[in-house]
């Protein structure tokens, strides 16, 4: 195998955690995970989530907008037992926390798919450049 076959073969398994972001749904408590997703899929979702504020335009894209789209398309709702909610209906859900849970939801999901993987390049810059 080549280096670059081997770096992407380790990249599909070392995935990272799902950020796990508690939320109170009614008084109960669950956790949106929000995992890294492939930056092709990601950039798909900033794509359809155009800037329409002075804040949007900060980060780049409609942080609301990508949230949403990003806890339809990918996102899991887990219970506090660990198991999964199958059939969430996701605009109910992220009507139903609050603005600072989603917020914490679109942090979540900003991090593992904007800032780590920025980051660990930063790193890897810096140790290349000794």
């Amino acid at each position: 195998m080549s280096r670059l076959s081997d770096a992407i073969a380790k990249a599909a398994v070392d995935q990272p955690e799902p950020g796990k972001v508690p939320v109170s749904i009614g008084g109960v408590l669950f956790f949106v995970e929000c995992p890294r997703l492939p930056g092709t899929v990601w950039d798909g979702i900033v794509a359809r989530s155009p800037a329409q504020t002075e804040a949007h335009f900060r980060v780049g894209y409609d942080t609301g907008r990508a949230t949403a789209l990003a806890c339809v398309e990918h996102g899991r709702l887990v219970g506090e037992d660990g198991e999964a909610e199958s059939d969430v209906d996701w605009p109910a859900v992220l009507d139903a926390i609050s603005g600072a849970e989603l917020r914490q939801v679109s942090a979540s999901w900003w991090g593992q798919n904007e800032k780590d993987p920025n980051s660990a390049v930063a790193a890897l810059k810096k140790a290349w450049a000794g």
